[in-house]
């Protein structure tokens, strides 16, 4: 499970950094979460993928991937930006995890006021803090 934590870790960084210029840093969980993007994934292992955002965040992402001001920031443009995250950290993620193998991953569904995941498998997760707020990845893995 450390291999899958450390990929994970870099993929976040990586997808953030790169699509969205969010520099992330190791936080606590946000009490509360507004907005979910959750993924699933199927191939020689199973899993989904929930990322979680507190509202500034996620306007934060949307006006950086776009050049947008904050005032042009809309709900379907929240939750386009939120569902792209989702899909982009997770394909990185199953690239890096095992090349050689195929996965294939649903479209992301995108939800406001997410209540706590409900894991059933083998969790890894990470909260984090960044310069609008916080955030936080869930990964589960299916036996």
């Amino acid at each position: 499970m450390e291999n899958v934590k450390e990929i994970l870790a870099e993929s976040i960084f990586e997808v953030f950094e790169r699509m969205f210029f969010i520099f992330l840093e190791p936080g606590a969980a946000a009490p509360v979460h507004d907005c979910e993007a959750a993924i699933r994934f199927d191939g020689p292992r199973r899993g989904a993928m929930r990322l979680r955002f507190t509202r500034p965040v996620a306007r934060l992402m949307v006006r950086n991937m776009l050049g947008l001001d904050n005032g042009a920031v809309t709900e379907p443009h929240v939750a386009d930006c939120v569902r792209e995250a989702a899909n982009m950290v997770c394909g990185n993620f199953l690239v890096h995890w095992d090349a050689s193998k195929t996965f294939t991953m649903s479209l992301p569904e995108y939800s406001v006021r997410p209540g706590p995941p409900v894991p059933s498998g083998e969790v890894v997760s990470f909260d984090f803090d960044c310069e609008a707020g916080k955030m936080g990845v869930v990964l589960e893995l299916q036996a």
